[in-house]
């Protein structure tokens, strides 16, 4: 839902608005889009070359929003545990040109400004990287994953790309929206990984030092895909920040930085200044980059979990992390 600084603007924007958006503000016009409407990915691709952008891969989220979504089609919207569905109602692409600048407020209560550049700014002055939106209304919202997305459909959440078209699963949405209304979760996994996910994260934390926890990370990662790497614990200092592990899924040229806590209670911000600071100071070239913190904890404080939100990123209880597990099969894992 956007690129930098956006997450804070977009996500009220869609669930309190109803109204999805993108990045790419520096295209945000009026007649881009309507260019774009005629003419398909020409017109993309016209306008990033004169723009000196290239051919970059993800040129195909934009196509996506402006030129193939249509009225009447259904959009799935995955945010940390769960996704939400809603319908597009309008053919109409908006641009920063045209939208209601009153309805870009962030989580704080804090309006946009938008300039004669053609960008909007957020109140420290940043650029708010949304270009562009659409229309929505919701059939049904934060459907719990676990309970209500079969497999192939919570595999095809956990596409990295900001959209993809999943005509093929309509059946496995439609039936997770039937099931979630009428409050009947589609199989028995989910009652069996709820079940078992305390008893998991007690004896993690019974029997599990730091250094065991941080390889039952990379044994995770591993298990789903990712060539893991562990940085030194001596090639970064305090200020460039931390990772326990790197997970890099090349074949969708994706990298995860995770920040590994045992903790009980309450998780704090540090562990997320740590992994944002990492990030600060390490380059993955053409890799897509995401911040995980996975912790033992119950929670996190709400300082932790504002400042993920405006970093984009995410954290993983204990529990939660034992459901992962759970999921990706525990054959293989250093327990």
């Amino acid at each position: 839902m956007g690129g930098d600084n956006a997450l804070p603007f977009a996500h009220p924007l869609l669930f309190k608005h109803n109204i999805l958006s993108i990045g790419w503000c520096d295209f945000s016009e009026d007649e881009f889009a309507a260019q774009v409407k005629k003419e398909g990915m020409v017109a993309i691709e016209r306008g990033m070359v004169e723009a000196g952008y290239g051919m970059p891969k993800n040129r195909w989220n934009l196509f996506r929003l402006i030129y193939e979504m249509k009225k009447g089609d259904i959009v799935v919207v995955p945010l940390w545990n769960t996704f939400s569905v809603f319908e597009i109602t309008s053919d109409v692409v908006i641009t920063n040109e045209s939208i209601d600048k009153t309805l870009l407020v962030d989580w704080n209560g804090l309006s946009v400004t938008y300039k004669e550049d053609g960008y909007i700014y957020n109140a420290e002055n940043n650029v708010v990287d949304l270009g562009f939106y659409r229309e929505v209304k919701p059939i049904a919202l934060e459907i719990p994953r676990y309970e209500f997305a079969d497999a192939l459909l919570s595999m095809r959440m956990k596409i990295r790309q900001t959209n993809a078209n999943i005509n093929d699963l309509s059946n496995s949405v439609e039936r997770a929206i039937q099931s979630f209304h009428s409050k009947n979760p589609i199989n028995i996994k989910s009652e069996i990984i709820e079940e078992t996910a305390p008893l998991l994260l007690a004896k993690i934390r019974e029997y599990a030092t730091d250094l065991k926890l941080e390889r039952i990370v990379g044994d995770y990662l591993q298990s789903i895909g990712a060539r893991v790497e562990t940085p030194s614990k001596n090639e970064s200092t305090t200020e460039e920040g931390d990772a326990d592990k790197v997970a890099y899924f090349d074949n969708i040229k994706v990298a995860i930085m995770v920040q590994v806590k045992m903790h009980q209670g309450i998780t704090h911000d540090w562990a997320v200044q740590q992994i944002k600071a990492f990030k600060n100071n390490h380059e993955y070239g053409d890799y897509d980059t995401h911040m995980w913190v996975i912790s033992t904890c119950d929670d996190f404080s709400d300082e932790a979990k504002k400042l993920s939100q405006e970093n984009s990123v995410r954290l993983i209880s204990g529990i939660e992390f034992c459901k992962m597990l759970l999921d990706a099969g525990l054959e293989g894992l250093n327990l």
